[in-house]
């Protein structure tokens, strides 16, 4: 081989080594720079009154400040300086959002850092929305028992609130009671009794509300008054086929227990009509279909006159009816 051939072959070998060499150190001097960022997995949507969690990706550097800042002008809505070890990559926090009407809307998810003598500033948009209000009972003297991750949800039964909460269930003596709870997660600021009946106290130190007797009963309560009712709650049925007609109701029996929701009658009924409602008014009636009772449903019609055996059920897809002719 000639020399002048192996002369430029070491002189590749030498530059492809050289190349390599300095491609490494830029990768090694790559890893040193300050970097943070927000992981792309934090969501992008979330309900003013609920956690939100930001992951962070950071890369050689200490402390940064994180805030939430609106997309129209104004100041910031919260601020923090978060400390991390030089050593993590992944960070990840919990912010309580306030269920605040001033929190929704467009906002940005901020971070500002310094990074070679220079400060960074990053940004991730966000939508806050308005919460859905939402209130759990959980207690030994209802179905659910006092596991939060089982507590029974409550609806609202003032339109014009968001604050008033309803639920009907079977309450026994036995059990300690219950409580209220804004999450089915954990205990965090739960609502027990107040200092007399019928008031509540947001406080781990308030009590347990407890029923004088087993029954099934109307449960409400303001989180926003804190205040609770208790009100026993009766089925009947009501029609021109029952004893009184239309103008008083024939009462059903709970045979129920926690979490078995079942009334029973055996009445000698007429040709006619019939409808249950709740309590003797006609705020909550149901009617219709036997397999699917609706709330002011159509009149349920009895073709033949006798002795009826009636049972009313209600499940968690809403009420049914059997009424049998013996």
């Amino acid at each position: 081989m000639k020399m002048s051939t192996i002369f430029r072959l070491l002189l590749v070998l030498v530059m492809g080594t050289s190349s390599l060499l300095y491609s490494c150190k830029k990768v090694e001097h790559g890893t040193d720079v300050p970097i943070v960022s927000i992981n792309e997995n934090t969501v992008s949507t979330i309900q003013v009154g609920k956690k939100l969690k930001v992951g962070f990706i950071a890369n050689q550097v200490t402390d940064f400040t994180f805030s939430i800042v609106p997309v129209a002008a104004g100041e910031a809505l919260m601020t923090e300086n978060i400390t991390v070890d030089p050593n993590t990559f992944i960070v990840s926090k919990e912010f309580d959002i306030p269920n605040q009407v001033s929190w929704i809307g467009d906002a940005l998810l901020k971070i500002s850092y310094t990074s070679e003598g220079q400060v960074i500033e990053k940004t991730k948009p966000i939508t806050f929305t308005e919460s859905n209000p939402q209130m759990f009972v959980v207690g030994g003297s209802i179905a659910s028992g006092w596991e939060p991750t089982l507590s029974i949800p409550m609806t609202l039964y003032d339109k014009d609130s968001k604050s008033k909460f309803e639920v009907y269930e079977y309450v026994t003596v036995d059990g300690s009671g219950f409580k209220f709870l804004p999450t089915n997660v954990d205990w965090t600021d739960a609502f027990g009794k107040g200092t007399s009946d019928g008031t509540l106290l947001q406080s781990a130190d308030a009590g347990n509300i407890t029923v004088a007797s087993d029954d099934f009963y109307r449960i409400r309560m303001d989180a926003e008054a804190k205040t609770y009712e208790l009100l026993k709650s009766t089925w009947g049925v009501i029609g021109s086929a029952t004893p009184n007609g239309w103008d008083s109701d024939t009462d059903m029996k709970f045979v129920g227990s926690k979490g078995i929701y079942t009334w029973k009658l055996t009445v000698n009924l007429t040709v006619g009509e019939l409808k249950f409602r709740m309590n003797d008014d006609w705020i909550i009636n149901i009617g219709g279909e036997l397999s699917s009772l609706q709330q002011d449903g159509a009149n349920i019609a009895i073709a033949t006159a006798g002795k009826y055996d009636i049972e009313l059920s209600r499940t968690a897809s809403g009420y049914s009816a059997k009424i049998s002719k013996n």
